[in-house]
């Protein structure tokens, strides 16, 4: 299920919030909340929510027999957990680089598939499985790994409770497409937690912000992005630049409206999840791109990999290698295909050499630095959006070489359509509708120390402006997904 359908919109988030509100107390809440993030990855895969207890339960036992500083009781819980993952998610691909052939749909989905069948015949119901890759194991599989990390680090004590790490693990708002929130960030909230009044609303207006962003900007971006795609313009000079401006945009506003949408939940409920996204797109630089683009992600590698690994401790070639290791499993983390690889790598090499440079490129103006940036973040997404290595070669081919043609008329007609689009998506990826939010709180004394009537009077047209703008958001979003599907997110896949 996602956020940006209906059904999610209209009925569930409305029918859970009304029980978890109506029952007393913090521990009928967390029942609540329990039940409802296993029934919500329940109607997307129900058989992998056993998979998704039996790997709480595992790590709630195993964390229990670590001892803080001996790496020996550390090893078993994280080889257990990247099994799983490699199952689910690599097997297949590592197969076939040994040139072994896979069942259809790959080995795991046909064991599963098996497994389904055989519960379903003494008395189960549970429909079979579609995807090998159980929703959200990316994510839910490197929380965990970071809470056993954290035990075995002393920074945290093996949770005593296990309906409290499933809670933690199996969150709704956070569960299929992060952000990676770790066990320490809210180890705390589960247990002493409130929603205010002014917490909901902010909860909300995120939330409804990153629906329009998932709904109004990345839907449609991807539209034409299709549309390029089996028209054949993307073979095309400016239709190959037009699909990868689209796609880049795209996937930001997917991803960022997701984590928008999860974090203004979790406000909701009472929960501070960490940021996953910082206007990335006016990064100056690589290295501060990625300290912009999926956070949550970025910092986990550092913390669990690279700096475990040495880090720029031990000399540049070793650095040079904790990069590489970074930025391969970087790459292979969203997805066992050779593109994502290639994409990791190509990130390791940009800033491999950007290590050297950088005090030069800082002479720069910033324009410049800016634009040069986006420009091999560009080239880094096409990388990604094409998973064949045919596909990226054509969508090279096109874009440098000049394609079947310039243009053409059906991409003429396409890149005019798609002018405001394009536009609105500039503006919205960069700082304007901050500063705009910050001057437009200025305006009405938000912050600012006053008489207590003129406040009151003056934040109350503040609230209302904002209310109505929310509404006006959620109306748009509803007219939209009225008689369509919103695409699915992009990361769900991850």
């Amino acid at each position: 299920m996602e956020f940006s359908s209906l059904y999610f919109l209209y009925l569930f988030l409305p029918l859970t919030l009304l029980v978890y509100f109506l029952v007393p107390g913090l521990r009928l809440k967390n029942i609540v909340l329990l039940a409802a993030s296993l029934l919500f990855y329940a109607m997307g895969q129900p058989v992998y929510v056993l998979l998704l207890v039996g790997l709480s339960y595992a790590n709630f036992a195993m964390a229990r027999c670590i001892r803080p500083g001996k790496r020996n009781t550390l090893l078993l819980p994280v080889v257990v957990n990247l099994a799983v993952l490699g199952l689910f998610k690599y097997l297949d691909f590592f197969l076939g680089i040994f040139g072994i052939t896979v069942a259809d749909g790959g080995v795991m989905l046909a064991a599963l598939r098996g497994i389904t069948n055989g519960l379903n015949s003494i008395g189960f119901a549970f429909r079979s499985p579609t995807s090998a890759l159980p929703l959200g194991l990316s994510f839910y599989a490197f929380q965990v790994i970071s809470y056993v990390a954290d035990v075995y680090r002393g920074k945290v004590k093996a949770e005593r409770s296990f309906f409290n790490l499933l809670l933690y693990l199996s969150m709704f708002p956070k569960m299929m497409q992060g952000p990676i929130v770790r066990y320490e960030q809210v180890a705390r909230q589960l247990m002493d937690r409130r929603t205010t009044p002014r917490a909901a609303f902010e909860g909300a207006q995120r939330f409804i912000i990153g629906l329009a962003k998932k709904v109004l900007l990345a839907d449609y971006a991807g539209k034409v992005v299709a549309s390029l795609s089996t028209g054949g313009g993307n073979g095309t000079f400016v239709g190959a630049w037009l699909a990868a401006l689209m796609f880049m945009f795209q996937i930001y506003f997917d991803f960022s409206g997701y984590s928008d949408m999860a974090i203004g939940l979790g406000r909701i409920f009472g929960f501070r999840y960490c940021e996953n996204f910082d206007l990335p797109y006016i990064s100056t630089s690589i290295t501060e791109f990625w300290r912009r683009w999926h956070m949550s992600l970025g910092s986990f590698f550092r913390d669990y990999v690279y700096i475990p690994l040495g880090g720029n401790r031990r000399g540049k070639a070793r650095q040079i290698l904790n990069l590489l290791a970074v930025w391969a499993l970087t790459g292979l983390w969203h997805g066992a295909s050779w593109n994502f690889v290639l994409w990791g790598l190509y990130f390791f090499v940009l800033l491999s050499i950007e290590k050297q440079i950088a005090p030069k490129l800082e002479t720069l103006p910033f324009i410049v630095r800016n634009l040069v940036t986006m420009f091999f973040v560009l080239i880094g997404w096409v990388l990604f959006m094409n998973t064949s290595l045919s596909g990226i070669g054509s969508a090279f081919a096109a874009m440098f070489g000049g394609g079947t043609s310039f243009a053409g008329s059906g991409v003429s007609l396409q890149l005019k359509n798609s002018l405001p689009l394009l536009l609105t998506c500039l503006i919205g990826s960069s700082v304007l509708p901050r500063w705009f939010g910050f001057i437009w709180s200025g305006l009405f004394g938000m912050g600012r120390s006053d008489r207590r009537g003129a406040v009151t009077v003056k934040k109350g047209i503040y609230l209302a402006s904002v209310f109505l703008f929310l509404i006006l958001l959620l109306w748009l979003c509803t007219v939209s997904l009225v008689g369509s599907t919103s695409s699915p997110s992009m990361y769900a896949q991850f």
